[in-house]
């Protein structure tokens, strides 16, 4: 019975190792889709957003005419030099249809005083580089206060059109750093991202080697002992 039960344990092991190692590999080609989207911009001429005739891809370069409008929201828990702080967020309105825009990174001074955020007033051409929402695992359907200002742990496109009542493009624009619009920029670094995951994956699977080793070692000594 113990037999069985250590061989079971191991199988499972094994399996999770494996799959593990899978999930690593489409990590790596995840990161290497990004890379490859944003090296294919860097010489692009930024285009109207008006002129679109599909959904972007990332890193596309756009700019628009139109005016912000309240009110804005905190993406909240973003890094910045060890510090804690929020990405702003705020709805860019051209004609009918609202642009989420990432104004950039702000200090998280405390959870009792939440940092004051100006709208910029009158019409305005903004430009930037399209990005699209990272889905994370929610607990709740509802992820963003129900009162200003709204933090929320993930940019919901749905949630915010609700809130808006307003249609939403359904992607999001980062300011460029040069903006005057703009809080701190945070740089991103897609150079060789890839290459960590390949290396988790290879580890990963020589787990999964010595699992299946010491599966096989296991059922050995039992064919002996039989």
């Amino acid at each position: 019975m113990i037999n069985i039960f250590k061989n079971l344990s191991l199988v499972i092991l094994i399996i999770t190792c494996f799959y593990l190692g899978l999930w690593q590999l489409d990590r790596a080609e995840d990161k290497l889709a990004i890379q490859s989207d944003f090296e294919s911009q860097i010489t692009e001429n930024y285009i109207n957003i008006n002129s679109l005739i599909s959904e972007p891809t990332r890193y596309k370069k756009i700019y628009a005419d139109g005016s912000f409008i309240e009110p804005y929201f905190l993406l909240d828990n973003i890094v910045y030099k060890r510090k804690a702080g929020y990405h702003v967020i705020s709805p860019f309105l051209i004609n009918s249809k609202v642009l989420l825009v990432n104004r950039g990174w702000v200090d998280n001074y405390s959870r009792q005083k939440y940092p004051i955020i100006n709208t910029p007033k009158g019409d305005i051409r903004i430009n930037g580089y399209v990005k699209y929402p990272m889905q994370l695992l929610e607990l709740s359907s509802d992820n963003i206060t129900l009162q200003e200002p709204y933090i929320t742990q993930n940019i919901n496109i749905n949630q915010i059109s609700k809130i808006l009542k307003k249609e939403i493009y359904p992607f999001i624009i980062n300011l460029n750093v040069n903006n005057k619009f703009s809080y701190i920029h945070i740089e991103e670094k897609n150079e060789n991202n890839h290459l960590k995951h390949y290396m988790y994956a290879g580890q990963w699977f020589l787990f999964t080697i010595i699992g299946m080793f010491f599966l096989i070692i296991l059922n050995r000594k039992k064919n002996g002992e039989n």
